[in-house]
């Protein structure tokens, strides 16, 4: 009883009626909120703002399925709607958006899928999170055939979460390649670790923005081959995304 009192509670507080609880979050680590929500909620039918600032609701045009998108930035932030889902009973996840590539192969425009993660930000540790989070195999596995399928060069493996964007200098860059990570982003092992708690299932779905070990980061111009790259790759997330749950 204590349970289902909780539950709509968070119903209310979020603005959702009962048969709206998502059956998917997608959440985006980005700069750019205003670009990337108009973006995303433009692949969903009757998107609506919840009571939550900057959370969105909207319906999967194949069948219905409900789907919450939030553009949160950064490891506090992200968690919060990973939280609220939690406490409804979503169960699926998805982290979307771009990381710095790490590793000689992994390329601007290049897809990295995180596996297990070291936490390297300071909100996982109130899911439980120590030392590294992980994703869920099998959505993993779903995500890899999804991107290889749409001709992407895929990376899955070992990846790092930081929680300071403009400190990354290059023996701490070294460190992290040394370490085997393919990427760093700011979001993925915080979201991994709250799913966790929750009993979420998820995943990360990242795009490599720059070559971090070559000493190219995101003040660096790039080519327009490689914006090119960039472009197609984000515009596959979500679609990815959404592609990750069965219908019901």
């Amino acid at each position: 009883m204590a349970s289902r009192a909780r539950e709509i509670d968070w119903l209310a507080a979020m603005g959702l009626a009962p048969d709206e609880v998502p059956a998917i979050a997608v959440l985006e680590g980005s700069w750019w909120r205003r670009e990337r929500t108009a973006q995303r909620l433009a692949a969903l039918e009757g998107p609506r703002e919840l009571s939550f600032p900057d959370l969105h609701l909207g319906r999967r045009p194949a069948d219905g399925l409900a789907v919450l998108y939030g553009c949160v930035y950064g490891a506090s932030r992200a968690v919060e709607p990973v939280h609220a889902c939690g406490e409804l009973g979503t169960p699926v996840v998805v982290q979307i958006g771009s990381c710095g590539g790490l590793q000689p192969e992994v390329r601007t425009g290049d897809i990295v899928l995180p596996e297990l993660v070291t936490i390297g930000e300071g909100a996982s540790q109130y899911y439980g999170g120590v030392g590294a989070s992980a994703a869920t195999t099998e959505l993993v596995d779903g995500a890899e055939e999804a991107f290889c399928r749409r001709g992407f060069r895929v990376h899955r493996g070992s990846h790092v979460t930081t929680s300071a964007l403009f400190a990354q200098p290059p023996e701490q860059v070294r460190a992290w390649h040394d370490a085997g990570h393919l990427g760093v982003d700011m979001e993925t092992s915080a979201v991994f670790s709250a799913a966790a708690h929750f009993g979420m299932a998820a995943v990360s779905l990242l795009y490599a923005w720059d070559e971090l070990l070559a000493g190219r980061n995101f003040l660096h111009a790039l080519s327009p081959e490689e914006r090119l790259a960039q472009a197609r790759a984000n515009d596959a997330l979500m679609e990815v995304a959404l592609e990750l749950v069965p219908a019901p």
